[in-house]
């Protein structure tokens, strides 16, 4: 057999694997895989509860049945799992992870910690649309709004890419709160709870409304912690009482920047895949994911746990991610500024 036969025949039996690998249908890749979820903390908090119930019922929903197993990827509030997702992980759909949507910001921003451009990567659906809580454990002597602003208090902080750090730290500039921030709380918000009970801790911001009503609902309720301050676009539902930090703003400038920081909290618990997933896995993850958020077993085992869910789908998701960067340079450039980005 000639030197040119043997291409011949090789190139097309390169040819026939390749059609074979373009026909494999999402069910058919998927089919007794093991998708892996990151999630950028550790056990115990929201976004764990998030994960767990999540992955009770996505499986069912996606085609094959994969299995779905959750992997703990603490560190820089968030960032390790984000920078993973986009660089490191496998790009065929066998990976996604809930990134904390403060790291995003700070990838708008420019940050040289962030290695990853936002608008890259695959959107898959958003478990919930959030607010954010300043809350404070009642022997703390912090037991009003106004003594935020009057009194300095102690707050634990889960690293510096997370609201638990940022969104304090832009008050204390923009609006004058007295904030002390200690960071090393990165294990979840129940060890900040765990840290005021102590009397090691006075309150802590960066715990997300969801958060509060499903793992510290009883507390709330006795009237051991209290929700003093909320971080969004608009006063949450559950809190109708308590002011919003958008409210304090002096001016136009401080509202468009509190503005930038809290828009990102309409991510609240979002599903990423890395850049580049075959779109029509994507399509699979993305359309499985709204239909569990639909499921009734689902919803009634989110119900049980106290689990918002105010969900959405990739095209939102892309919305809010453009919204972040379309933010005004000279709105960039201050937000920067507060957060000493490089």
């Amino acid at each position: 057999m000639n030197g040119t036969r043997l291409l011949t025949i090789a190139a097309f039996a390169v040819s026939i694997v390749a059609q074979g690998a373009a026909a494999e249908s999402p069910a058919e890749f998927f089919r007794g895989k093991t998708i892996n979820l990151g999630v950028g903390s550790g056990p115990g908090g929201g976004y764990d509860a998030y994960s767990r119930v999540l992955t009770r019922h996505y499986s069912r929903f996606i085609p094959g049945n994969p299995t779905i197993a959750i992997q703990y990827v603490p560190g820089a509030g968030g960032m390790v799992v984000a920078n993973n997702t986009y660089s490191v992980a496998a790009k065929n759909g066998t990976y996604m992870a809930m990134i904390p949507a403060s790291v995003l910001l700070d990838g708008v921003l420019g940050s040289d910690q962030a290695k990853f451009d936002a608008s890259r990567f695959t959107f898959i659906g958003n478990m919930n649309e959030e607010a954010d809580t300043c809350s404070f454990w009642h022997t703390s002597g912090i037991r009003t709004t106004d003594d935020i602003f009057a009194k300095e208090s102690i707050i634990g902080t889960a690293g510096p890419a997370s609201n638990s750090h940022t969104f304090p730290l832009v008050m204390n500039k923009v609006l004058g709160t007295r904030f002390k921030l200690i960071p090393g709380y990165g294990g979840g918000s129940s060890l900040r709870i765990n840290a005021m009970e102590k009397g090691e801790l006075q309150g802590a911001c960066g715990i997300f409304v969801s958060t509060v009503l499903s793992q510290f609902g009883q507390q709330v309720e006795e009237g051991k912690l209290k929700v003093l301050l909320q971080m969004g676009l608009a006063r949450h539902p559950a809190f109708p009482e308590v002011p919003n930090a958008v409210e304090f703003a002096k001016s136009d400038a401080d509202r468009q920047i509190l503005t930038l920081f809290f828009a990102q909290l309409a991510l609240g618990r979002a599903i990423f895949a890395p850049p580049e997933v075959p779109a029509d896995r994507a399509k699979a993850l993305s359309d499985a994911f709204a239909a569990t958020m639909k499921d009734e077993a689902f919803q009634a085992e989110a119900k049980k746990l106290h689990v918002e869910t105010r969900w959405f789908g990739p095209e939102r998701m892309a919305q809010a991610v453009t919204a972040m960067s379309a933010a005004p340079e000279s709105v960039k450039v201050r937000a920067r500024g507060l957060l000493a980005v490089n």
